[in-house]
């Protein structure tokens, strides 16, 4: 399981650009896509009390945001497999917490999105296919 050529450098230059200011900034960004939704936030239970208009800032937004960006740091520097380990080490706390793939996979379309806000639309086949991967390993755990 792993990404080449055009696909692998056109993600780790869009992650490079997504990641610079840092892991928590980024997070809160695709959270905050993610989030608008009032029945995808009801699945965060720290999360789905707090108003949408005040989560911008939020100190747990920024940190789970923040964790989330540091797995698919781990995945995407781990393209030769050994970013697997961090995708299903999160995959084993979301089964815990019983969430489902099709919820994981929701984290997508934010993240695009959010890729898209930073002027790496033109990666976006390259995403698609990164998070096939990282799903197919999300998978193997449950």
């Amino acid at each position: 399981m792993s990404l080449r050529g055009a696909d692998k450098t056109a993600v780790e230059q869009s992650w490079t650009r997504l990641v610079q200011s840092s892991f928590q900034d980024a997070g809160e960004k695709v959270f905050l896509k993610l989030l608008k939704n009032d029945s995808t936030k009801a699945n965060f239970k720290k999360f789905k009390d707090i108003p949408y208009s005040k989560l911008a800032g939020n100190d747990a937004v920024r940190e789970h945001g923040g964790k989330v960006i540091q797995v698919l740091d781990d995945f995407i520097k781990g393209l030769d497999g050994s970013g697997c380990e961090a995708v299903k080490k999160a995959a084993r706390l979301h089964k815990a917490a019983g969430m489902t793939h099709d919820q994981i996979d929701l984290m997508k379309p934010a993240l695009c999105e959010v890729l898209d806000e930073a002027g790496c639309g033109d990666a976006k086949a390259s995403w698609e296919e990164l998070w096939r991967l990282f799903m197919a390993a999300h998978r193997d755990v449950y």
